[in-house]
């Protein structure tokens, strides 16, 4: 009798501790707080019937609503009854074989199949035209019982349940009958009593006639179970903000079979949520364990310390002058210490620690039918928790770098480097039907932010996949289209045609299609890792010539400064009377003309000239290179093109073997120049190379453009004239040169002011830094050769002369591009290289006067003081000028010549033309 009582405790005890465990798996598990939130419950407006009218009087008695007739609060909208149904739960259990959501979205589908068939039926009719409350009988419960049992039975009914009043429907036996038989089904399905009491402002938006259902998205109860101060009724707050409507019956099965589209599993809604929703809740539990180590310190002195009570004490900063308090704060900050130090090894622990239960052994499974039917009933692995552990526990371990996308490993590709974006698994979080999908298993960033995060890795730059490789990686986007499949189960490695982008800015604004505010994104196209192979100068920063460094503007500067000093001592000294008076210039009014003649009248007179031709070509040039060069792209669409998918190999976690993937970006090296001064230097240089170019053509000899690549040299001169020893300028000009021929003048603003004419400071301020003079040699052919070419070899290595390389080069152009339309370098397209070199000194000639006077004259005196100038002679080095400037040199006020040197501030050394842009501006054919 013993043992059998033994026994029983036994058998007993292993019940309550199996109940224990599946209460445990049931109601105290993470995966199912998550899921238990995904539901969704339905509610019809009802008519204010006897059981309302109750609940009406116990809120106007409770002072909840005003003190008015019951049934002008509901014709007023203050009082609305609703009939609500159960709540729908997306994740429920279910029998083995089948899936959660294919439950959920049969009673989905029931649900809007009924109120299809039930939006012109009686009920619905009978509510939409409900105005007071003698109509209202018609839905008490009660009393429609009641009229069955006193009606008298005849065959048939004769009238319509629609339109009959409620004393003709209570009348007709067989009407009623039919009647409550309907009525019974609606509290069947809307068995629940809710009501709505807006303020008198809410009211007037209240729901009119066929507005009659509300659906609602999460758990219904809001609040604990009360009752008003001396109600009659239980009550609990219902949550209603997840709710859309008030619709009518039509347009409620509309809106369920969208929620069922939209939470298909394959979209991965369900997931993504799932996902916040646990992490949310991890956030929590890491937040209970933040608060009590923040208040750690309070209750160590509390535990150490006598006097723990600072009830009305300002906090002041320390000073430990007492031994006895620097003892006991030494204490606890030794407490503190210790502490800290648990949690930061804790947290070091569980950042790369797996942590399982294990619930309960398995007994002996003998056949392959009983292992798969375990494996149905059972579920996957999920590392959130983790994953989640690793950030929740960096504020005691230090780790940076937790955001997806921050660390990176060697890529897949040569040159390239892996970062980490998310984990995707098959069937997440669950089958659906045949479909082939995978889902996130750890919340990705949104679109926005994880591009920031990419953004900041200075000097590389993620590859991206365009429109035409999306399409024949049958890549796409989906996100505009949440119903569809997100993310297919592929895998989509980086390839070496793939370009790097460079995020640069972010807009909001409204998209074309669907008129929603979104972030959208400019890039900067830079290299494909063939290109970067191929072509690697053109890949880098491209060098750029800065004045400041150049020797004529130090010499000028130091000469300037040594200038001013002599004529400020010179003017003070003249004051106190202790010298004579400094000579000035009376030419100012002759350099002001010509300075508003440059500037002015000549810009005016070309610019009037050349407005409709060169205009235009500039303006579609400069749409072309910015198409080229930058693109706007929404954020969400750009994310999906920079990201790809390899395959992780099963690591036998679960039973399930559920493939998984690894979505990452692939990053390379880039540019770490600020995209748009790059691309104003390269429009710029490519604007004064074709300037230069369009002029020689115009200027010189045809056959220039027959040699594999030409030269045209642009020059800025200054004359110095003196007409007194105190009338003095500087006359500017601008020649040009190409191939051997002669300089030749040009009023060409344009040329003018790349040559420094336009800028110069006349009189007085003249500087040998001002005029610049530099040349530019223009070669052909693809763009490979053209990349690799010495100009030294060019002669030796062309296959062709220039014109007829750019011309066959534009046709040949247009055929590459038609046969490749997506790829974004094409090593074989022809390119005109132009390459800017800078004269390697300034000229100087000055005349020797006999007059003492004229040397002291202030544009004089600056003129004999440039220095560091090569010495030329006009004479014997003037015979290619122009004669122009023969004319000046050999006349009576001549006094001196000064040739420029030197490129422009921030000119690239080297740009690329297209050649169909060359031949817009030259028209070599």
């Amino acid at each position: 009798e013993a043992s059998v009582t033994d026994e029983e405790k036994t058998v007993g005890s292993k019940k309550g501790l199996m109940q224990s465990m599946v209460n445990e798996i049931t109601s105290n598990s993470i995966d199912v707080m998550a899921k238990e939130i995904f539901s969704i419950y339905v509610c019809t407006r009802w008519a204010p019937n006897s059981e309302f009218l109750q609940i009406l009087q116990n809120e106007i008695s409770a002072e909840q609503l005003p003190n008015m007739e019951p049934g002008k609060l509901y014709s007023q909208g203050r009082f609305i009854p609703l009939r609500c149904s159960e709540n729908f739960q997306v994740f429920s259990h279910v029998a083995l074989g089948e899936t959660s959501f294919e439950n959920f979205e049969q009673q989905m589908k029931s649900l809007a199949e009924w109120y299809g068939a039930e939006k012109d039926g009686a009920v619905s009719v009978r509510l939409a035209k409900l105005k007071g409350l003698k109509e209202a009988k018609a839905f008490d419960l009660e009393t429609v019982v009641n009229a069955t049992k006193t009606c008298t039975d005849k065959p048939g009914w004769s009238v319509s349940i629609h339109e009959a009043s409620t004393d003709e429907l209570f009348a007709d036996c067989q009407a009623v009958k039919w009647w409550l038989a309907k009525l019974r089904d609606w509290h069947r399905a809307m068995p629940f009593t809710s009501f709505m009491s807006p303020n008198e402002e809410a009211a007037k938006v209240a729901p009119k006639e066929k507005e009659q259902i509300l659906m609602c998205f999460g758990k219904r109860v809001a609040s604990q179970l009360h009752r008003r101060e001396g109600g009659q009724h239980l009550m609990t707050d219902q949550n209603a903000i997840g709710c859309h409507g008030f619709w009518d019956m039509k347009q409620a099965g509309s809106m369920l079979d969208r929620v069922l589209k939209l939470w298909r599993p394959p979209t991965c809604q369900l997931a993504s949520m799932e996902l916040d929703m646990k992490v949310k809740i991890m956030e929590l539990m890491a937040n209970m364990n933040s608060r009590l180590f923040d208040a750690l310190p309070a209750l160590l002195t509390e535990e150490i310390s006598a006097n723990s009570d600072f009830d009305g004490k300002a906090l002041a900063a320390s000073s430990l002058g007492v031994s006895l308090m620097r003892g006991m704060w030494q204490a606890i900050s030794s407490s503190f210490s210790a502490l800290r130090g648990q949690y930061t090894r804790l947290g070091q622990l569980l950042g790369s620690t797996v942590v399982k239960w294990a619930v309960c052994p398995l007994k002996n499974i003998s056949t392959p039918e009983e292992v798969e039917k375990l494996d149905m009933a059972l579920g996957t692995e999920d590392d959130l928790a983790r994953y989640y552990a690793e950030i929740a526990y960096a504020k005691w371990t230090g780790h940076e770098n937790l955001l997806l996308g921050e660390e990176c490993e060697d890529g897949p590709l040569e040159q390239t480097k892996a970062c980490s974006l998310g984990i995707m698994q098959q069937d997440m979080p669950e089958p659906y039907k045949d479909e082939k999908f995978i889902c996130p298993v750890r919340p990705l960033l949104p679109a926005k932010q994880q591009l920031e995060v990419l953004q900041k890795k200075k000097g590389w730059c993620p590859l991206r996949m365009n429109s035409e490789q999306m399409k024949g990686a049958s890549w796409f986007y989906r996100g505009r289209t949440p119903q569809k499949t997100q993310y297919d189960m592929v895998q989509n490695l980086p390839q070496k045609d793939f370009q790097a982008v460079r995020v640069m800015d972010f807009k909001s604004r409204q998209d074309s299609d669907f008129h929603l505010w979104r972030s959208f994104v400019t890039i900067s196209l830079q290299c494909t890792q063939e290109e970067m192979a191929e072509t690697p100068r053109w890949c880098k920063d491209p060098q750029v010539h800065h004045s400041s460094s150049s020797t004529n503007a130090v010499l000028d500067s130091l000469g300037r400064t040594g200038r001013g000093t002599k004529r400020v001592l010179q003017q003070g000294l003249h004051k106190v009377g202790m010298a004579e008076e400094p000579h000035s210039n009376k030419a100012g009014g002759k350099a002001f003309g010509y300075w508003l003649y440059n500037r002015r009248k000549g810009a005016e007179a070309w610019i009037k000239e050349t407005t409709d031709a060169w205009f235009g070509k500039a303006s579609d040039r400069y749409t072309k290179l910015r198409e080229k060069s930058f693109l706007e792209i929404e954020a969400a669409e750009l994310l999906h093109s920079v990201s790809f998918q390899r395959e992780l190999e099963s690591t036998g976690a679960d039973s399930k073997r559920k493939q998984r993937y690894d979505r990452f970006a692939s990053i390379a090296a880039c540019k770490t120049m600020d995209p748009e001064m790059e691309f104003d230097l390269k429009y710029e240089g490519i604007d004064d190379a074709l300037q230069m170019a369009r002029k020689a053509h115009q200027k010189f000899e045809k056959n220039i453009f027959e040699a594999p690549s030409f030269t045209v040299k642009l020059m800025g001169v200054g004359i110095l004239q003196m007409k007194s020893f105190k009338s003095a300028w500087v006359d500017f000009l601008t020649l040009l040169q190409a191939g051997n021929d002669h300089w030749v003048a040009t009023k060409n603003a344009m040329l003018g002011g790349l040559a420094g004419t336009l800028s110069a400071h006349g009189g007085e301020s003249v500087r040998a830094s001002d005029l610049l003079g530099f040349e530019a040699t223009f070669h052909c052919g693809s763009r490979k050769e053209m990349h690799d070419l010495e100009p030294k070899e060019a002669e030796k290595t062309a296959t062709s002369g220039f014109s007829k390389c750019v011309i066959d080069g534009a046709k040949k152009n247009k055929e590459l591009r038609k046969a490749s339309p997506g790829a974004p370098y094409l090593r074989d397209e022809v390119v005109v290289r132009v390459d800017f070199r800078s004269f390697e000194k300034c000229g100087l000639h000055l005349k020797p006067t006999s007059n003492g006077n004229e040397t002291k004259n202030p544009v004089y005196e600056t003129f004999q003081s440039i220095s560091e100038c090569r010495t030329i002679d006009p004479k014997k080095s003037g015979a290619s000028y122009p004669k122009k400037v023969k004319d000046q040199v050999n006349s009576k006020r001549y006094r001196g010549l000064l040739l420029g040197s030197g490129m422009p501030d921030e000119m690239l050394f080297e740009i690329v033309i297209d050649p169909e842009d060359f031949l817009q501006e030259v028209p070599l054919e």
